[in-house]
């Protein structure tokens, strides 16, 4: 929408089978594109730290890359980087070069921009959340953007299977380190016994921190495309984002994540020794 305002045509590309949450609800459908877009093209990457985390399989690009991030471990891979780890989100960044470029997001570019900044910022409850992204957040309601319709696409539109698989995790969580931390492990034998699938585990790692006294949550998933396993960690004071680069992963202090092709139960029990041990560290 904003390209194409400066005359440019854009599209979103991603790898065959990648599925992007609540993509249906925001974004046109001939917008999103599956494999490599043309290789004279300009490549702008959003919302990702390197080239190995991008929905797209690429590790280098001959023509020129804008990287355009808000994560504080980017390794600055583009030809043009902006990058702001203090923004709540990417989307609030877009907003601000939308704002210094006088240009006016559509009422669906601003949807979906409203999606991104509430995504991120945990539905403005998370630190990152400043005075400037709620200003962001108000501005798109002015153009368009529908609070409670897009709340209740992201936020209230569980299956009854999703549910099931939520009732789980939670089973499944073990606490460790003083009761301090919890981790989770979900398996391909849990999707398919309540028919859910990957996508349904959005959210169960912010549900895990929830309970009382925890300070860190760790939700491993059984993948059953790309990597075996995929971990999601959440905290509210610990730096989660150091221990997901000890597996190649990153993120934010608070919220990270990595992958990994190992069984999902090692996993699980290499996290609980690591957070056990950081834990009593830092209590020390």
């Amino acid at each position: 929408d904003l390209l194409g305002q400066l005359g440019g045509q854009a599209h979103l590309y991603l790898d065959p089978g990648v599925r992007l949450p609540a993509a249906e609800h925001v974004l046109p459908a001939d917008f999103i594109r599956y494999g490599l877009p043309p290789a004279t093209a300009s490549l702008y990457a959003l919302d990702t730290g390197s080239f190995a985390r991008m929905a797209l399989a690429v590790d280098d690009w001959s023509a020129r890359v804008v990287n355009i991030d808000h994560h504080p471990d980017n390794t600055r891979f583009g030809d043009i980087n902006l990058v702001r780890p203090a923004a709540a989100s990417t989307s609030e960044i877009v907003c601000d070069i939308a704002a210094c470029l006088d240009l006016r997001p559509s009422r669906q570019a601003a949807a979906a921009l409203y999606t991104g900044i509430s995504f991120d910022s945990g539905h403005f409850r998370h630190t990152s959340t400043s005075v400037h992204t709620l200003l962001c957040a108000s501005d798109l309601i002015h153009l368009g953007a529908d609070p409670n319709l897009l709340y209740h696409r992201l936020y209230e539109n569980k299956t009854l299977a999703a549910l099931k698989l939520w009732a789980h995790a939670i089973d499944n969580a073990v606490a460790i380190g003083d009761q301090r931390a919890v981790v989770s492990v979900l398996t391909r034998a849990d999707y398919e016994s309540v028919g859910a699938d990957a996508d349904d585990t959005e959210g169960i790692v912010d549900a895990l921190r929830a309970a009382r006294g925890i300070d860190v949550a760790a939700l491993v998933k059984e993948q059953t495309e790309g990597a075996r396993v995929r971990v999601s960690l959440r905290s509210h004071s610990f730096d989660v984002n150091s221990v997901a680069a000890l597996r190649g992963g990153g993120g934010h202090r608070n919220a990270a994540g990595f992958s990994s092709d190992d069984d999902p139960m090692e996993v699980a029990q290499w996290l609980s020794s690591v957070l056990a041990e950081r834990l009593k560290t830092a209590s020390s």
